[in-house]
């Protein structure tokens, strides 16, 4: 094991509760990647995602540093945009008691509405 390796088994144990060997194999039963894109790991760095209700980390660096999880809460491994984007509004939207599935029908109403106004075709010449 090289001394990066040990590094970060050394912080996986000590902030989740679980070891750099836990990690790959969890990676590989997710399929490969960040289970909600599916963005390949190694090419991208994947987070321990774990439900913030539960084990909410601090705000500032320095606290942050200190963080540890009771590792009961954990998840899966997310990418970067992933866990901080896609999970971090529906868990805030779950914090502020605004239904998910209300955005997601909002969200399908107005791309069937734009899509019938040619919003998403693409212009000669101009990318998505």
């Amino acid at each position: 094991m090289t001394a990066s390796e040990k590094a970060a088994d050394a912080r996986l144990r000590r902030v989740y509760k679980k070891t750099l060997a836990d990690k790959l194999k969890e990676i590989a039963a997710q399929g490969g990647g960040c289970a909600i894109c599916g963005r390949p790991y190694p090419e991208y760095t994947l987070n321990q995602d774990h439900a913030h209700a539960c084990c909410n980390p601090p705000r500032s660096k320095k606290n942050r540093a200190k963080f540890v999880c009771c590792g009961r809460c954990n998840r899966g491994w997310l990418c970067y945009l992933c866990n901080r984007w896609a999970i971090g509004a529906l868990e805030y939207m779950a914090k502020v008691r605004i239904d998910p599935e209300k955005a997601f029908t909002y969200l399908k109403k107005w791309k069937a509405i734009l899509t019938e106004r040619g919003c998403y075709e693409k212009e000669k010449g101009k990318k998505l």
